[in-house]
């Protein structure tokens, strides 16, 4: 018969037998501080060590649009460079098909 893991318990971990106290642990945002690596035009973005990744987030007209995690530094900000491409060619198909509707 299979084990039940019981993610509830307050006693103890369901994968190993550390004691855990989730009232106490520390959220992710906690854990580094946010850093601006981006901020041209309408966009800016940061990224944020959490320990087991990066975490990173962009914003456009300073309001929250994409956010991401990936293993470095180096793969965020690479990650962040994609998405505001293609964020920057859209907003150009936009301004484009704005200008021909006048």
């Amino acid at each position: 018969m299979a084990g039940i893991l019981d993610f509830d318990r307050q006693d103890e971990n369901a994968l190993s037998p550390a004691p855990l106290d989730r009232d106490r642990e520390a959220p992710f945002t906690c854990l580094g501080a946010r850093i601006e690596i981006f901020s041209e035009g309408r966009y800016r973005a940061f990224v944020q060590d959490v320990e087991c990744m990066w975490r990173w987030e962009i914003h456009r007209d300073d309001e929250f649009v994409q956010e991401g995690c990936s293993l470095s530094e180096s793969s965020a900000r690479e990650a962040v460079g994609y998405v505001i491409s293609f964020f920057r060619r859209g907003d150009q198909r936009q301004s484009g098909q704005d200008s021909a509707k006048i």
